[in-house]
């Protein structure tokens, strides 16, 4: 009987400490956020690209400078805090801290409180491109950092000038091949997405280019139309404004498959770049050892908004796709895309300070 008694007692309190754990997590879950909620975005006003490189323009054509389309990054930042705003009596803050190819901006991010009210807003370059191509990326994003939600996906586009004899990507490959280090590719900055792209190109289709950064989409874009570069790849948001402009051609888009918006375009793949596919993406991302409430928290309603087909236009319009993708297979995307870029990243990265 003593037994059986204990037995009660024992379980009785089991259920006790559970229930004084249940309740708890409630409590965190009912006080989070307890503050204003900061997201942190890691590029400059002027666009998605923050650059440690070189710049070499000359002129500047004012009427693709005035016409630039808004950052993609305040875009997602504001579709974002849209979802948190409406479940908090707090206020939902974006702060802009660029500079360093996005180190600053996840620099910051990690020397916040790992309480869930700081987030950053990153792209495949500070998550996947920075660590192999810089020497000094002073985090490791497997380690440091968690995904709250992925954003957005962003196609490129491959532009040329207009006064190349090459009409499309097979006959821009028969232009370049007996041109060995004649030919200069642009982008928004070194280890930005469209430096990848092009590298992989080169790559891909056996061709000697010389790389030249600009300070971001639209300085590139001024370059290209100043033939001090024949070509680049474009984000799609960057690219569409421009297409009509007498200086560029488009010849195709760097996606496995067509996209909606330009389904004249060809994809590389299937112009004889066999396994030609890149594209950027976005995702909100915190401290690794932020609360699991917290994230919680932050994912269902940010994952609710990316997924309302009222915000698939608004992403649209800007040339974003909605990232729906289950997490696990985004979190899989990160690690495999690492593995993926990692050789071409390191044999076409920067010297390190001071070294060849």
């Amino acid at each position: 009987m003593n037994d059986l008694k204990g037995i009660l007692i024992r379980i009785l309190g089991g259920l006790g400490v559970l229930a004084v754990q249940i309740f708890g997590l409630a409590a965190q879950a009912e006080a989070f956020p307890s503050k204003p909620v900061k997201i942190v975005i890691p590029y400059p006003i002027s666009g998605p690209a923050d650059i440690r490189g070189t710049q070499r323009m000359t002129r500047t054509f004012r009427l693709m400078a005035s016409t630039a389309p808004a950052p993609i990054s305040d875009t997602l930042a504001r579709v974002a805090a849209h979802a948190i705003r409406p479940d908090t009596r707090h206020a939902v803050v974006l702060e802009r801290h660029p500079g360093a190819v996005t180190t600053r901006g996840a620099l910051a991010v990690l020397r916040a409180p790992a309480d869930g009210h700081t987030l950053l807003l990153a792209s495949n370059a500070t998550m996947v491109i920075n660590p192999h191509y810089f020497h000094d990326v002073p985090y490791e994003p497997s380690r440091d950092f968690v995904v709250v939600a992925p954003l957005a996906t962003m196609p490129f586009v491959l532009l040329v000038h207009s006064s190349l004899p090459a009409d499309s990507p097979q006959g821009l490959v028969r232009w370049l091949k007996p041109r060995p280090g004649e030919v200069n590719f642009g982008s928004s900055g070194d280890g930005s997405t469209g430096h990848l792209a092009g590298e992989l190109f080169r790559r891909t289709a056996s061709v000697n280019m010389v790389h030249v950064s600009f300070n971001g989409g639209v300085a590139a874009l001024n370059g290209l139309a100043a033939r001090q570069v024949q070509l680049m790849f474009a984000a799609l948001p960057l690219a569409l404004p421009y297409l009509a402009n007498r200086h560029f051609r488009p010849l195709a888009v760097s996606t496995a498959e067509r996209i909606e918006e330009l389904p004249m375009l060809p994809t590389l793949a299937e112009s004889g770049l066999r396994g030609y596919d890149i594209e950027g993406w976005y995702g909100m991302f915190a401290r690794a050892d932020t609360p699991l409430v917290a994230i919680a928290w932050l994912r269902s309603r940010i994952r609710a908004v990316i997924s309302d087909t009222s915000t698939r236009p608004v992403l649209r319009s800007h040339g974003l796709r909605p990232a729906t993708m289950p997490l696990e297979q985004f979190a899989t995307r990160i690690h495999t895309e690492s593995d993926k870029w990692a050789p071409i990243l390191r044999a076409s990265r920067l010297p390190p300070p001071g070294g060849a």
